[in-house]
């Protein structure tokens, strides 16, 4: 059992039109490197880069304690806000990102023939890919599921709103999710 969390660059194809090929590059490279420590420093491993999304995971066991998978994306969000300054400066654009955190059974295998990649299958991989589509429809940028949330310890650190059980293309049965977000500070 693994949590795995989908990050997504908002906006990422008019920049991309915008910057070109290579300063698209340096640009998603960027985020990428930022990213790096607080995946690191929360335990998580990142799993693969797709186009502008990073697809972060943890053995269930690993990211149980502190809600590591909630804790990493509030920090890679407060790292990449930190730099805001300087992707203004070097790109004309500072990087938003819309997220979908879920977990569940998957098998770890080798794939592929000429090229070869050891990967993750199981029905938790399209999930969260459909929950991550729900971040641009339900207008949360971070979507947890309820498989999710009841793995965690330490979710009381965060601030969540049921979404009620939604729909995901392809799948059978509703699945609940809830929007997540660091909680307002009082004054």
């Amino acid at each position: 059992e693994r949590f795995f969390l989908f990050i997504d660059i908002v906006g990422s194809t008019p920049v991309a039109e915008k910057l070109g090929a290579l300063s698209v590059h340096k640009y998603l490279n960027r985020i990428f490197q930022e990213t790096s420590d607080p995946v690191d420093d929360r335990g998580g491993e990142v799993y693969q880069y797709v186009g502008d999304e990073i697809v972060v995971t943890w053995l269930v066991p690993e990211g149980r304690e502190g809600a590591k998978p909630l804790a990493c994306f509030f920090a890679i969000e407060a790292a990449l806000a930190a730099a805001a300054p300087e992707f203004e400066r070097e790109f004309g654009t500072v990087p938003k990102l819309r997220a979908a955190l879920h977990a569940g059974e998957v098998v770890t295998g080798e794939a592929g023939g000429s090229r070869r990649a050891i990967v993750f299958h199981g029905d938790v991989m399209n999930a969260t890919s459909r929950i991550e589509n729900l971040t641009r429809t339900l207008g949360h940028p971070f979507l947890v599921s309820e498989d999710a949330r009841e793995r965690m310890e330490g979710t009381e650190a965060y601030a969540f709103t049921d979404l009620g059980p939604q729909e995901l293309r392809g799948k059978q049965a509703p699945l609940r999710v809830y929007a997540v977000a660091l909680p307002t500070p009082r004054p």
